[in-house]
């Protein structure tokens, strides 16, 4: 259980940006506590487009500032987290009749690059029409005048690159939990004092000098917990579809960015663990962000996206292995315009906008600017707080990754050695989990004893990948099932009802077919 005790902060929300903020908090010498209502990662962080990226399409916004933060937080994240976030390379084809003309993309590229100074990723090139189609074979030839060749990063769990922030958090000393959810809020008249929370079944509540609302989509529905007193709402959601594919005849060797022939709006193709990632889409979204699923209209969207740009594809529904839907805490707009909706964030001070003391919102951001945000709020954090400045602690040895196995060290990141020092310890770790089945029983066993993972979906969604393999049968939920019985202590009844709740998890999640 969390420990009843008082906090500088407490951080309700354990997705990306709630657990940096946690490990820079931690880091910083604060009294740290997360509470997270499910899993590190396990909302909008695990159905993003899996990207770490500047923001290329923010430049025509004279978004600059966004664009060079993205970038240098782009590096911090490459930097720090080896394995996780890779680089990736793009390629921009560019047709005849496009709105924006090769002149204007070229100049674009420049400025990006320019934002990027002193960047590790390699210069972006112009390609010929030829080179395009040798690096995406299956690209419609049709009016095709070339592209240009760049790159960007790609985080293949950001799920995983959450939990790794909330573990360093806690070996720096603070106190992470998931499965812990926030109820409600201590208060006296008009001032946050702490949290109230349920976890395991068992009611607690803890106090803090100050609480951080970095619940992500969710953080109106946190404010709201704060009855009979009322904060204004800071958000416009929309929801985000994505389709998994197998490769199909000439599939990109490169991730292929695209400004989407119906509407305009950017779309990626992005291999992804040996399959193809496809998205996005844009939905405008009024209910609970739990509920996010695919529409049959964005599925159809995608496909005949894929379709114009690939056209020996020929992509259809049963194509599909499975579909994801997010949804994108964007700030509100004025008058609810979600195009002038800004993609950067806001951290909210609740005492001068809400006359509500003790309380500050971490709103809109995404993966990328997760280091930003999470130093943001912490300085606002700082000085609420009257605290000294501070020197952040060292960042614990980067390791090398040299000779871990490209799914291992793509997963675990810093984490790979750790892992591999874990399998080597009994010969029967090292043992494939089941038949068909790359990931071990040992690393089922590791992300119950080193990775706070607690439901058969935190180990076979967001720590392992399983649920995502194309091949996944339901006997290997068993197999884990079966060692979790062992290193949980549950029951055959309790066994029996985590995995019937692990399927009821992994059908609102992953829409199969």
């Amino acid at each position: 259980m969390v420990a009843t005790g008082h906090y500088d902060l407490a951080i309700v929300g354990g997705g990306i940006n709630g657990c940096a903020l946690a490990r820079a908090a931690a880091r910083s010498g604060f009294r740290t506590v997360l509470l997270e209502k499910r899993d590190f990662g396990s909302g909008t962080t695990s159905r993003s487009t899996r990207l770490i990226h500047g923001g290329l399409r923010y430049l025509e916004r004279f978004q600059f500032s966004l664009v060079r933060e993205s970038l240098r937080d782009r590096e911090v994240l490459l930097r720090e987290f080896p394995g996780q976030v890779a680089p990736q390379a793009f390629l921009l084809p560019v047709y005849a009749g496009d709105s924006r003309p090769p002149w204007y993309l070229a100049l674009g590229m420049a400025v990006y690059e320019g934002l990027s100074a002193g960047g590790r990723l390699p210069h972006h090139r112009l390609v010929s029409a030829r080179e395009a189609l040798v690096i995406a074979p299956g690209l419609n030839p049709r009016g095709l005048r070339g592209g240009f060749a760049y790159y960007d990063c790609q985080a293949a769990y950001p799920e995983r690159l959450a939990l790794e922030m909330a573990l360093q958090a806690e070996e720096n000393g603070a106190e992470v939990c998931n499965h812990a959810r926030v109820t409600g809020f201590l208060m006296d008249g008009p001032r946050v004092l702490g949290v109230r929370f349920e976890r395991e079944g068992a009611a607690g509540e803890l106090s803090a000098g100050l609480v951080v609302n970095a619940a992500g989509a969710w953080v109106d529905r946190v404010l709201g917990l704060l009855d009979p007193f009322r904060a204004r709402p800071l958000l416009a959601l929309v929801n985000g579809a994505h389709i998994v594919i197998r490769a199909f005849p000439g599939a990109p060797r490169h991730a292929v960015y695209r400004e989407a022939r119906s509407d305009g709006r950017p779309f990626f193709i992005v291999p992804w663990r040996g399959l193809y990632l496809i998205g996005t889409t844009e939905t405008r979204f009024a209910g609970s962000p739990d509920s996010a699923i695919p529409l049959a209209e964005e599925i159809l969207y995608l496909l005949a996206e894929t379709n114009d740009l690939c056209p020996g594809a020929a992509v259809g529904p049963q194509s599909i292995l499975y579909s994801y839907s997010g949804s994108r805490p964007l700030l509100r707009a004025p008058a609810g315009d979600l195009n002038r909706a800004t993609r950067g964030y806001a951290v909210v001070d609740h005492e001068r906008d809400d006359r509500i003391l003790g309380l500050i919102t971490m709103a809109g951001g995404k993966l990328t600017t997760a280091p930003s945000l999470a130093a943001r709020t912490l300085r606002q954090a700082r000085r609420k707080l009257r605290l000294p400045a501070s020197r952040a602690g060292a960042i614990s040895a980067i390791p090398r990754l040299d000779g871990v196995p490209p799914r291992v060290a793509s997963m675990y990141g810093p984490r790979a050695p750790a892992l591999l020092r874990f399998l080597e310890s009994a010969p029967e770790l090292a043992r494939p989990l089941a038949r068909g089945c790359e990931v071990t029983r040992g690393e089922v066993l590791f992300a119950v004893q080193r990775e706070k993972a607690r439901t058969l979906g935190d180990i076979l969604l967001r720590r392992t990948g399983l649920a995502h393999d194309p091949d996944y049968e339901p006997r290997w939920a068993e197999a884990a099932a079966a060692i979790c019985r062992s290193a949980l202590g549950w029951s055959a009844a309790r066994e029996d009802a985590e995995l019937s709740a692990y399927e009821t998890e992994l059908r609102a999640t992953l829409r199969r077919g």
